[in-house]
């Protein structure tokens, strides 16, 4: 559980958000205050930005994104975390990489250095886990981490059965476990990957993490 004075930081942060969603799809300030103490960065969901076809973001509510009520893509991510019980998922933060609103995601700039160092500043407002498991939605966002952090693309497993690509590094004195799974927003030719592949590499990674305390 986060403590409020990080609730009300993050709050502000207008790409921060919690995978828990409202299943009446009114996800208010007041219904996450409420699911507060289901909260943690153990888990961090990241996103490329925010796309301007979704929501009029100056109007939007704190904590909104990845909860536009009309978005496919969003009530995707409830129906493979929160519906599907992925109980190890369930909380955790998240975010994007860039500040960005686009809805063309090959227009998204990202300064990989500085967009990864506010990252890490971001999520350590939060809680002091020693193990975190980073989830990138799409190679974009994981290559970002990876050509950040100066991982050699040697170490990276790429998963044949699930095509999940995932590398672990030290980062200080935590462990970080990065995955890259598919976009939850693609449709046409690609419509498979978000609908048919990704709740099941969204399970693996839930099976994978441990729950015992020496996470903590």
């Amino acid at each position: 559980m986060i403590d409020t004075k990080a609730f009300n930081n993050l709050k502000k942060v207008e790409t921060s958000s919690w995978a828990v969603w409202n299943e009446d799809n009114d996800n208010s300030l007041d219904f996450f205050l409420s699911k507060q103490e289901l909260f943690h960065s153990r888990v961090i969901f990241v996103g490329l930005n925010r796309s301007n076809a979704a929501n009029d973001f100056s109007k939007a509510a704190p904590l909104s994104n990845f909860h536009a009520k009309g978005h496919t893509g969003d009530k995707r991510l409830k129906r493979f975390i929160q519906d599907a019980n992925l109980s190890n998922l369930l909380g955790g933060f998240m975010t994007d990489i860039s500040e960005q609103i686009e809805t063309n995601s090959n227009e998204v700039m990202v300064e990989k250095q500085k967009a990864v160092r506010i990252f890490i500043d971001k999520i350590r407002l939060i809680d002091d886990f020693q193990t975190r498991h980073i989830i990138c939605f799409g190679d974009k966002v994981f290559n970002t981490f990876i050509n950040a952090l100066r991982i050699v693309k040697s170490r990276i497993t790429d998963n044949s059965i699930n095509k999940v690509k995932e590398v672990k590094t030290e980062i200080g004195n935590e462990t970080w476990h990065l995955y890259r799974v598919w976009h939850y927003s693609n449709y046409g030719t690609f419509l498979r990957k978000s609908e048919e592949e990704l709740p099941v590499q969204l399970r693996y990674i839930n099976d994978k993490i441990s729950s015992k305390s020496d996470e903590q």
